[in-house]
């Protein structure tokens, strides 16, 4: 699991008044300040989670009585995790051949969190995720102002097959002003914080670790369907779902403290 060193900043949160694609859920923008963590470079393959759900043991239930993830048997051709009786009353998980280091996918966030405890490490909160996408330039996407072209060479979004996903370490030109890839398109990525559409109003400018409670948890980065333009794989553009949610479109990274 490949990390890089965040360093402690401060940035501005959320979109500028003049960023016409925003919604309201992503202002007011606000002053945050972080201390320094380490974020995966990558978002988590396949390969990892299969070696991760083969310590578990099982998927169904598995991860605080929620369904960890979604194997190929059960979810279909949009996932790469494909799961084998071995004969002897156990099972073992895998990647599909060739796909090994395709992001992982059909993750509910209870698995996506029980992963990250599993090697020492925890999900982002939803500023950490922000601040490691945009730094502090006040940059749209990752790369920088540019608006991405579906056929270009920054991002997976707008695609019309789930065919046109890429491995985790696709696409360098994308990568964040730290380095971190994939921040912008290829899968949804789950973050610590529940979701509130007015919780700019109220963040704390220090370390801000989201709403006490809620009901779905936040989504960043945009993924790979159509129905993902350029506007949802803006680094400030913020979704939600239901933590026990499963999708071919949503995956995780995780970060720890150094």
């Amino acid at each position: 699991m490949e990390m890089i060193l965040i360093p402690e900043g401060t940035f501005l949160m959320g979109a500028a008044e003049n960023d016409f694609s925003s919604a309201p859920d992503e202002r007011p923008q606000h002053e945050v300040h972080l201390p320094q963590f380490y974020m995966d470079k990558y978002e988590v393959n396949v390969e990892q989670y299969a070696a991760f759900l083969n310590r578990l043991g099982a998927y169904e239930r598995a991860c605080e009585g929620v369904d960890c993830a979604w194997p190929q048997e059960l979810a279909g051709y949009t996932s790469y995790l494909a799961r084998q009786d071995i004969g002897d009353g156990s099972v073992q998980y895998f990647a599909v051949t060739g796909f090994a280091n395709y992001p992982i996918n059909h993750v509910s966030w209870f698995g996506a969190k029980t992963y990250c405890e599993s090697v020492g490490a925890r999900l982002p909160t939803e500023a950490e995720w922000e601040y490691a996408a945009r730094g502090t330039d006040g940059r749209i996407y990752p790369w920088g102002n540019l608006t991405p072209d579906p056929e270009g060479d920054l991002a997976i979004f707008q695609s019309e097959s789930y065919e046109q996903l890429l491995p985790v370490d696709g696409l360098p030109n994308g990568v964040s002003p730290f380095g971190i890839y994939a921040m912008a398109g290829n899968v949804w990525e789950w973050t610590a914080d529940w979701y509130n559409e007015d919780y700019y109003e109220e963040s704390e400018i220090n370390d801000p670790a989201g709403p006490e409670t809620g009901f779905a948890r936040v989504i960043r980065g945009g993924a790979w369907p159509f129905n993902n333009q350029a506007d949802r794989i803006r680094s400030t553009n913020r979704s939600s779902l239901s933590p026990d949610f499963i999708s071919s479109a949503v995956g995780f990274r995780c970060v720890r403290a150094p």
